[in-house]
């Protein structure tokens, strides 16, 4: 007994060493193959795979070094033995399949590809983890096979839509990928944004976009009952600005599954969101003339008041009569909703801005806001605003103690908000119009580390441009100069602006703020209609400043003015181009490349 228990550890320790002695082999054999040192760490391979233990830690490097090395016959007579060692590996079946490829033996390839084929049917999960297996080695046709039969076989005409959508998509099949995509998506609903994020990189192939659109089309024609095809096709509409296409999935939505509207108004603020306000102003209507539900319909009327402002406000010059009927609707809304109403005393606040902002009647704005602003029972945020508009029209009024004291006092009762931050900053921007510049200073580099990137970022602008235009001028006189143009075109004294602009640009020919000075008259002159003018400063931004900080901003302005006042769609492309050439990281890259792209003729129907 105690013979034969010696024999068998002295048994356990020679397994053992030899265990060791093939790991340690292993491993130089492994070193030998990163350091490509191939023909040595073939020798190892190869009698290491002798032992049947071996094979799959050796495999993978072994048939690579192989078949990189062109002995394909070696390979698989290699495979031939490994499949006796391990015939259920379906691995070794595909590897041995792939050779028979490579070698070419067409015959022999179709032999082997067929017997695997026979010998998994029936069993889903063994034609699943073949075909991926093929994917793996590139041979996505086979994959696709094996992938049909499980799909079969599985009784779900749906089955691995995302295997067969990646195979398609490695061969360039782009209708049957986008087709796969869609099955995914329809399976259940938490697949949806899957999808939509795989196929927002995939649309920025204009003809992905058309084989979705036409793909979805024809399901939601085939299954009408289904939203999720006008909800892809909604999305998809948005992608690319077509806020009308998406509006009429949005009424789909709503009719088939009783929402009584709520798509269509989330389209809207979509729509209102990217500055499509003449869009959101229909389909705001289409809620007021279609609603029966008395909160989304008032709901949509001051939306729609709100878009017929914002359009109105951007159009050059302003059409007085149309906002004057703006801010009688917005009384008028006032008057007839009920105290509960959300949007009730923000229209009377929308009222006031287009008297001080736009009609010129600040007294009567002041006289709305100091109402609302005695009011009691509003919340903190909405008597933060009103003090804020009471501020920005004591600016324009030339009140500018009166605007700081308001501004503090937000800044005071509303701490560490936002709000306080905006505050902050229109009281440093008030002390840059009266040229204190010191003290507009101190207040910007506080904002600077505000948590609000917004204003932090505009903090850090105005602080660097007071610094640049310091420099080396101790009068400050350029600076004072330009600081009182910004504040008369805050007053909206365009005229009086316009004047003292031209005659700064003439005087300071070598100070560093002569090219701020194009870029506000070009602002100045398309705030004001004058867009041929507004070109002329750009231009000449664009030939004696085009590597200063305004170059990307003026060449984009030209292009914008091109293409939304001028109507010269031509040319408008060509500036585009041009601006993404030379400005490919500007922070206007994403809109001049959308532009660019339907002025081409990119954009969906």
């Amino acid at each position: 007994m105690e013979k034969q228990l010696i024999n068998y550890l002295m048994s356990l320790m020679i397994i053992a060493t030899t265990f060791g002695q093939e790991l340690d082999q292993i491993k130089l054999a492994n070193e030998y193959y990163q350091s490509k040192e191939y023909n040595k760490a073939v020798d190892i391979y190869k009698k290491l795979s002798k032992q049947k233990r071996n094979i799959p830690r050796i495999h993978s490097n072994y048939l690579d070094l192989m078949i990189n090395n062109a002995k394909l016959n070696d390979a698989y007579k290699y495979l031939n033995y490994v499949i006796k060692q391990y015939p259920g590996n379906l691995r070794y079946h595909v590897d041995q399949i792939y050779v028979a490829r490579l070698l070419p033996n067409q015959k022999e390839y179709n032999r082997l590809k067929e017997a695997l084929y026979d010998a998994s049917q029936g069993n889903v999960n063994t034609l699943k983890r073949i075909a991926e297996e093929l994917s793996q080695r590139q041979l996505h046709n086979d994959a696709l096979v094996f992938l049909s039969q499980a799909r079969i076989e599985s009784q779900n005409s749906k089955a691995y839509a995302l295997d067969f959508a990646k195979n398609y998509s490695v061969l360039g099949n782009n209708p049957k990928m986008i087709a796969e995509y869609v099955n995914f998506a329809s399976q259940q609903a938490s697949h949806i944004s899957y999808i939509k994020n795989i196929l927002q990189d995939l649309l920025l192939d204009e003809s992905i976009k058309e084989i979705l659109e036409k793909e979805l089309i024809i399901r939601s024609q085939k299954y009408p009952d289904d939203v999720l095809y006008n909800d892809l096709l909604m999305w998809l509409y948005i992608q690319g600005n077509n806020y009308y296409g998406a509006f009429v999935q949005a009424k789909a939505i709503d009719r088939k599954s009783q929402k009584k509207g709520s798509t269509v108004m989330q389209v809207a603020k979509v729509a209102y969101d990217n500055q499509a306000y003449g869009d959101a102003v229909l389909f705001y209507d289409y809620i007021v003339t279609k609603s029966n539900h008395k909160s989304m319909l008032e709901k949509a009327q001051f939306l729609s008041l709100l878009s017929k402002e914002k359009k109105l406000s951007d159009k050059q010059p302003i059409d007085k009569q149309a906002l004057h009927q703006i801010a009688v609707a917005y009384q008028q809304f006032y008057e007839y909703t009920t105290e509960t109403n959300p949007y009730r005393l923000q229209a009377l606040k929308n009222k006031a801005g287009i008297m001080a902002y736009q009609l010129n009647k600040p007294d009567i704005a002041i006289e709305i806001l100091e109402k609302l602003k005695n009011l009691s029972g509003t919340t903190r945020t909405f008597q933060a605003q009103v003090k804020m508009d009471l501020g920005n029209i004591n600016m324009i009024i030339g009140n500018q103690w009166e605007a700081s004291l308001l501004y503090s006092q937000i800044e005071k009762d509303n701490p560490y908000t936002s709000m306080a931050y905006e505050a902050k900053l229109k009281n440093a921007r008030l002390h840059y119009f009266m040229s204190n510049f010191d003290l507009a200073k101190s207040h910007l580099d506080i904002l600077k580390r505000s948590t609000t990137k917004e204003i932090a970022n505009d903090a850090l602008d105005l602080s660097l441009f007071i610094e640049t235009n310091t420099i080396g001028d101790s009068n400050e006189l350029g600076l004072m100069e330009y600081a009182n143009i910004s504040l008369l075109m805050y007053q909206n004294r365009y005229d009086e602006a316009r004047v003292k602009l031209e005659i700064l640009i003439k005087t300071q020919l070598g100070h560093p703020i002569r090219d701020d000075g194009f870029w506000l008259l070009a602002k100045l002159d398309k705030r004001m209609g004058k867009y041929n003018k507004a070109l002329n400063s750009l231009n000449t931004l664009i030939k004696e400043y085009s590597e200063g900080v305004l170059g990307d901003d003026a060449l984009f302005m030209k292009a914008q003015i091109l293409e939304n006042y001028l109507d010269n769609k031509s040319e408008a492309q060509q500036v585009y181009k041009q601006f993404l050439e030379n400005f490919p990281g500007s922070a206007y890259a994403v809109e001049a490349r959308k532009s660019f792209r339907i002025l081409r003729g990119d954009g969906l129907n």
